[in-house]
């Protein structure tokens, strides 16, 4: 249901944030405990990152976490469509994670056995088979590439549709829009939000600020958390060159920052610049870079010909957050007081991300996952030099 705050309001649990990560939050717990959950959204459910995104969906992760969250995710989008009775927007088209260089086709045979003993179906896939199932892809740029047939991509509207839609059922969430928190104070038994909309008292709040307002929400209890944001380009093309088959797997050239999946008949790339630096602007909308389309284009056109001096249909730049290894922060810092961030993997992890806080609040720890990969004092720490960070990403600011 929707609500409208009036006078003093008071919940079990209020989440600061609409986007994927809030809305599933909000979602997982009313449908597990019926705890009484608002969430506090300063502009529209999901009209920030979430629907400025290309909602790839991969299993593929660079390390055990990244693997399960993103298995969990694909299967929530598919079970929340199933109970709607709406389509889930989720397409698995089989996914490819290219190698061009022989350390990068070293670290991901590796990474075959961690995504399998995750529970995800993976292979590597050497050149000629590559050439035989995917040919229209120029394998003489690759060594080979990983490959997960049930990996895809879920088209952000309707996933952003069907989150809000699911809230909005649920008789013991109330979703305010419009509903900026302004100032959050420890009262006895709880928090009290101030909003623009009037207070909301909470025996706990879940941070899900997403990229834009996660380190923002943590600062008014005092908190640092290193979330931050930067810019990620998209492009989309109406078809694809002469004899080109659709739908077609989607792809990652890792070391070259960029992505191509399907997009109605033609297709999406999806890209960010290893130079670009945290975006402090507040903005979700934000400059695209031009200069940086033409440098990159000539790499994905020889590596994808079908996408070889065809038309722009759209082209937009936005917001998505990251932190310092790639890795999400599920944590409660202090008691009663949760903070929940992506690591720049807020539709692929989204539900899944959702599902585990709803465990950190229900039952005290986040199953299955290691805590040193999700709690915030990972940060706080020196490194471990043994630790591998999760390198199945884009490449994002190192601060």
């Amino acid at each position: 249901m929707s609500g409208t705050v009036s006078g003093r309001s008071v919940y079990d649990v209020a989440v600061v944030g609409g986007g994927n990560l809030g809305l599933w939050t909000a979602y997982r717990l009313a449908r597990r405990s019926g705890l009484r959950v608002a969430v506090c959204e300063r502009g529209w459910a999901g009209a920030g990152a979430t629907i400025r995104s290309a909602g790839v969906v991969r299993q593929q992760g660079g390390s055990e976490t990244a693997a399960k969250l993103g298995k969990l995710s694909r299967e929530l989008y598919l079970k929340l469509g199933e109970r709607l009775g709406l389509d889930s927007g989720f397409r698995d088209t089989g996914y490819y994670i290219v190698a061009e260089t022989e350390r990068e086709r070293e670290s991901f045979l590796r990474l075959v056995e961690v995504r399998r003993e995750a529970g995800v179906e993976n292979e590597w896939v050497g050149v000629e088979e590559g050439r035989r199932r995917f040919p229209e892809l120029n394998w003489e740029r690759f060594l080979g590439a990983t490959y997960t047939p049930d990996d895809g991509y879920v088209h952000p509207p309707v996933a952003a549709r069907n989150a809000t839609f699911a809230v909005h059922l649920e008789e013991t969430v109330d979703l305010f829009e419009m509903c900026e928190v302004r100032e959050i104070s420890e009262r006895a038994g709880g928090y009290r939000l101030r909003t623009s909309r009037g207070d909301v008292e909470a025996e706990r709040v879940v941070d899900a600020g997403g990229p834009r307002g996660a380190r923002e929400v943590a600062a008014l209890v005092g908190l640092d958390v290193p979330v931050h944001a930067v810019r990620h380009e998209i492009v989309t093309f109406p078809k694809l060159g002469a004899g080109m088959r659709h739908p077609f797997p989607l792809f990652f050239n890792v070391g070259k920052g960029y992505y191509v999946r399907p997009e109605e008949r033609g297709a999406l790339v999806g890209m960010s610049n290893a130079l670009d630096e945290a975006d402090p602007s507040g903005l979700y909308q934000i400059a695209f870079d031009w200069d940086y389309y033409e440098r990159v284009r000539p790499d994905w056109e020889d590596a994808f010909p079908a996408l070889r001096g065809l038309p722009v249909s759209r082209a937009w730049a936005a917001s998505i957050d990251y932190t310092p290894d790639h890795l999400p922060i599920i944590d409660e810092p202090r008691e009663g007081f949760y903070v929940l961030a992506a690591g720049g993997h807020g539709m692929m992890w989204g539900p899944a991300l959702g599902e585990k806080m709803a465990d950190l609040v229900l039952d005290g720890a986040a199953r299955d996952l290691p805590r040193e990969d999700i709690e915030l004092g990972r940060f706080g720490r020196e490194k471990d030099p043994d630790r591998v960070e999760d390198m199945i990403a884009l490449p994002f600011p190192k601060r």
